[in-house]
Formats: C-alpha cells, sequence, structure tokens
C-alpha cells in the first residue's frame, strides 16, 4: 500500500499520542506547506518522487487536529464507558484518590438505588436527577409509537401527554438505549464475543431541520455515517456531526480566549467546531455540479476531483446560502465526525480478527478509514473498498437490468438463475469477475482502479468498485471473492427503513416555488432531536425489530439470544 495513505495526520516524532505539535521541517520523510486561510498540508517526500513517474500520485492531505479526532471519538463513544457510581459526600476520602466502597441499602420512593458509603458511612441515591414519571405505563406504548412513524403531535394527542413530556421522554429512552447498547457491545470491544472476520458497508446521509423562524428560513443540515455488517445487518453506530454539550456562544466564547481565529486551523483548541466566521465563509464558495447520475464512471471521476480538493480544504461539507448553524448545540466538522466514527470502530472491532471495509466514494471517508485502520491495513487485518452505484434507477430499468443478468447467467451455465445453488452462484459470478480483472478502469483525478461489477442486484442494479489498499498478496479467487461481496446494501437499507419509520428522520423536499428551501412538518426544529431518535432507532432495528424468520441483527451477530423486547431496554438497569 502506498505510504501517502495513511501519512496525513500531525506527526510527532517522540511519541504517537494525540498532539497538535508543528511537524519538523527537517523531517526526512514529510514537510509543510500552506494552503490558505489558516491552513497547512502535510506534504510526502516519497510521493514527491513517485510522482515524477506516476503524475497522479497525491502528495499532500491537510493537516487536522488529533486531539480533536479524539474528543470527537470519546464524545461518540461515551456511551461504551459506564458512569462510574461514587460516593456524594465531596469530602469522603474516595473522592480523594481512594477506593469506593459501597453497599446497596434497598430503593428509594422514586424507584433509584439507595447506596450507603462504607468509607464515610454517609447514603445517597444513585439518581441523575430526572423528575420521575407520573405515568410509566404509557413508555412502553410511546416507544412503539415512536419507531412506526407516528408524528410527534399524534403521539401526544393519543397519549394524551404534553409537548413537553413528548421530549423528556425521548431523553429518557434515549438514555436507557444507550446504556443497553453499551453494556451489549461492551461484549464485542473486551472479547467477550470474538468473531474471525466482519464484512462491513459504511456510508453518510443528510438530515435537515426545520427554520424555527419566518424570518430566517435557513435550515441546519447533519450528516449521519453509519457502518453495518453485511451478512448480520447489525448497525454499528449512527453518528451525527452535533454536539449539544456545547452552545455556539461558548464554543465562541472559547475560541476567543484561545485567539483560535489567528492561529491554524488544526492548532485551534475549537478545531472540531465550526466557528461563525468560518461557516460564513464555506458558504460562500461554490461548489461544482455533480454530473449527470445514469454515468458510473463520470460520478467517480467527480468524486475523486471532489476528494483531490478536499485534500486541500478544510471541510468535507457542502454549504451555501440556504444553510445555516443551528441554534442549540454547536455543528461539528464532518471529517472529525468521521474520523471519530473509525476509531470507536477500531475500539468495537479490538478482538474481531478481520475486517473488510466497502464504502461509499464519499468524500473524506477514503482518508479517514485509511488513517484509523493504518495499522490493521498493514498487518493485513483490514483492507477497504470504494463503491460507487446506480441508486436513482426506475423499477423498470432494475427489471431491464436483472433480466439482462439472468440472461448471461442462463447462456454461461445453461441453468436458470433461480435454479443455481448458493455455491453455483457465487462461481459463476466470480469467473465473470475474474474476467474484469483485466479490465480495470482508471478514473481521472485519481490513481483508484475501478472495476464493473459484472452482473446486477435488485438494490444495486449497477455499480463499480475500487481497492484502496492493496491485496495483490492474495490468490486471484480470493481477490475475487473480496469484489463480489462489495456491496452498500446493508447500510443503505437502515437509512432507508430508519426514514420510513420515524417522523423525524423523513426525507424532506423542496420545489421550484420555495427556492430550494426544505420544510418539512414532520422535521425536527432541534438538531439534538434527530441524534437522540437515531440512537433509539439503531437500538429497535439491531435487537428489537425481526425479520421473517424472527431473527434480529443482534442474534445474527451473537450479541442477542433472541428479541429483546422494548420492556427490557426501557427498563434497563432499573430493577
Amino acid at each position: 500500500m502506498p505510504e501517502k495513505a495513511y501519512a496525513s495526520n500531525t506527526y510527532n516524532k517522540d511519541n504517537d499520542n494525540p498532539t497538535n505539535s508543528q511537524p519538523s521541517k527537517q523531517h526526512p520523510l514529510y514537510k509543510t506547506s500552506g494552503t490558505g486561510k489558516s491552513e497547512a498540508a502535510l506534504v510526502c517526500k516519497k510521493c514527491l518522487k513517485r510522482k515524477e513517474i506516476y503524475p497522479k500520485t497525491q502528495v499532500s492531505y491537510m493537516l487536522k487536529s488529533n486531539q480533536a479526532a479524539y474528543e470527537e471519538f470519546k464524545r461518540l463513544s461515551s456511551y461504551l464507558d459506564a458512569d462510574e457510581i461514587k460516593c456524594r459526600n465531596a469530602e469522603c476520602s474516595s473522592n480523594m484518590g481512594g477506593t469506593a466502597k459501597l453497599k446497596k441499602r434497598g430503593l428509594a420512593a422514586s424507584g433509584n438505588q439507595r447506596y450507603q458509603c462504607l468509607v464515610c458511612n454517609k447514603g445517597f441515591t444513585d439518581s441523575d436527577g430526572s423528575r420521575r414519571h407520573l405515568r410509566p405505563e404509557i413508555n412502553l406504548r410511546f416507544f412503539d409509537l415512536l419507531v412506526a412513524k407516528v408524528p410527534l403531535r399524534k403521539i401526544a394527542k393519543l397519549l394524551n401527554i404534553s409537548t413537553r413530556t413528548i421530549y423528556t421522554k425521548i431523553d429518557f429512552l434515549h438514555k436507557q438505549c444507550l446504556a443497553f447498547v453499551g453494556e451489549r457491545e461492551n461484549k464485542l470491544s473486551n472479547g467477550k464475543l470474538k468473531l474471525d472476520r466482519l464484512y462491513l458497508a459504511t456510508d453518510r446521509q443528510i438530515q435537515t431541520t426545520n427554520w424555527s423562524q419566518k424570518e430566517d428560513k435557513r435550515n441546519t443540515e447533519l450528516y449521519g455515517i453509519g457502518t453495518a455488517c453485511l451478512k448480520t445487518g447489525y448497525v454499528f453506530g449512527f453518528n451525527f456531526n452535533f454536539d449539544n454539550s456545547i452552545s455556539q456562544k461558548e464554543a465562541e466564547e472559547v475560541a476567543v480566549s484561545n485567539t483560535d481565529l489567528v492561529k491554524p486551523k488544526h492548532h485551534r483548541t475549537t478545531a472540531r467546531i465550526w466557528l461563525e466566521q468560518d461557516f460564513e465563509e464555506a458558504a460562500k464558495k461554490k461548489k461544482s455540479k455533480d454530473l449527470p447520475k445514469s454515468e458510473l464512471i463520470d460520478r467517480a471521476e467527480q468524486k475523486s476531483k471532489e476528494e483531490a480538493v478536499y485534500n486541500q480544504s478544510l471541510s468535507s461539507e457542502d454549504f451555501d446560502k440556504t444553510t445555516k448553524l443551528p441554534s442549540n448545540g454547536v455543528l461539528i466538522h464532518n471529517e472529525y465526525t468521521m474520523l471519530g466514527h473509525f476509531l470507536l470502530l477500531k475500539r468495537l472491532f479490538k478482538h474481531v480478527g478481520k475486517t473488510r471495509f466497502y464504502m461509499d466514494q464519499d468524500t473524506g471517508m477514503k482518508n479517514a478509514y485509511l488513517s484509523i485502520f493504518k495499522d490493521n491495513i498493514l498487518h493485513d487485518t483490514s483492507h477497504g473498498f470504494l463503491v460507487r452505484s446506480e441508486k436513482n434507477t426506475t423499477v423498470n430499468e432494475k427489471q431491464t437490468a436483472l433480466g439482462e443478468t439472468n440472461k448471461l447467467i442462463k447462456e454461461m451455465t445453461g441453468i436458470a438463475r433461480h435454479k443455481l445453488s448458493s455455491k453455483e452462484f457465487r462461481d459463476v459470478v466470480n469467473e465473470l469477475i475474474l474476467d474484469k480483472m483485466d479490465k480495470l478502469i482508471t478514473v481521472a483525478n485519481s490513481n483508484d482502479k475501478w472495476l464493473e461489477y459484472p452482473i446486477a442486484t435488485n438494490p444495486e442494479p449497477s455499480k463499480i468498485v475500487a481497492a484502496i489498499t492493496d491485496i495483490s498478496s492474495y490468490d486471484l479467487t480470493h481477490q475475487a471473492n473480496l469484489y463480489r461481496k462489495a456491496s452498500l446494501h446493508a447500510i443503505d437499507r437502515f437509512f432507508m427503513i430508519s426514514r420510513r419509520d420515524v417522523s423525524l428522520l423523513e426525507r424532506g423536499f423542496s420545489s421550484s416555488t420555495n427556492k430550494a428551501r426544505v420544510w418539512n412538518g414532520y422535521n425536527a426544529y432541534d438538531p439534538a432531536m434527530l441524534a437522540k431518535v437515531g440512537d433509539i432507532y439503531r437500538v429497535y432495528f439491531n435487537y428489537v425489530n425481526t425479520n421473517q424468520k424472527r431473527k434480529t441483527p443482534a442474534m445474527r451477530l451473537g450479541l442477542a439470544k433472541g428479541p429483546v423486547t422494548s420492556t427490557k431496554i426501557i427498563y434497563f438497569g432499573k430493577y
């Protein structure tokens, strides 16, 4: 694998800890180069020499803050770290470096667990301060309605509750879902559940919030990144680039106190947060228009061009005059959320033998994967592929493509496709792929070589695949197998079903009459709601919702023995 692929972050010659220190100008492998206002790139000296032979070789990557990536990882992975129960007595020696020794003392009237500290003998209640549910019997019904596409106002009417109660119950469900899934997924990250290998699909979707003031009809756009197992459908993380723990005003004050606006962007204390000044400048920049949707090669070339531009700029987001920063909370630079997402996956897959990632050709995603999984790639335990599929096809076009595939298979084997066994079908596809592997396509602005997938499937009637790590050490049949498995269907299916099942996640629409502004009566006004219902639905999808064989993704993966009832999630840790 070319060394340039994972040499894009800040360098510290003394250790590998997160650092914002400036790379040495005398480093034998790298040098820095200014590329714009408050920006700098890391230039690979070896790639400069390689570029003389291969003109398409990329030699520089924008410097990013390792500290900001680590902060985003801690935010996204916090659900895996259960809060340690400590004595509430501030003067207790257990809170001053000593060891906490607690004993359960029954339940309080609120239902919360009571403890006695055996160090200072003080008693306290384990409570997060949330108010008691006056009608806890409707929690189960509320959960079911929330994931059944019932709008929030309709839920309030059906359950005879106020709008304020709606949001407090969403907060309660969100907390319980994270506590539940954290306990389960720790079995994977701690090695209690060991898997030989995982084939994974990673993609992004864009969610918008409604404007709350008629005077400012701009939307806030959030990017949600998710990764799903191709075999089981289990979704690992559904992460949005939004942080509700700090306000924009507080972030701007931190930036001013640390003189961030005059520092290089990768050296800022607020490096992961969109500041107002940077956002306004980004919104003014005009982005290139997409090429025709029907041309996969043209679209791959366009994305390769955008990737090259991204590697010389700060942002992978596409803002314009119709978008704005959120009214509550802060918007995170999407590239840091992608880095945090892959760091989360690396923690979850620590004890997984091998991983194979199939990713959408999305700006910045390739670099995020190569940067975070670089050690696994070097040790041949992880490989990555880009997948560009045609998604805007009609039913008739899909049927035509499937018909041509069926005809091709019958000509090759003399047997109808539906009569072939699974192994026979795999062998036929591998044979077709082996023939295509001698005819890989190179697109403009990129060294990636694309394989035209030889057959059509209903979710992906046409697609092209490119290996972004070196798989040449494998025999041709193994390489064909890796290409054959390439698909984004698992994560795209989750995105599609989540939009169908949760009203807040439904796709908004625009028309020529509203000048590209988007408003949807079912969409959220507060971006925090999108992140919360996204987490809630991920847990519901993985553990509660069953397929026709009464199996859930968690059961197929090994994190559950049977379908989990909503009650077990709602009252997790309560009894």
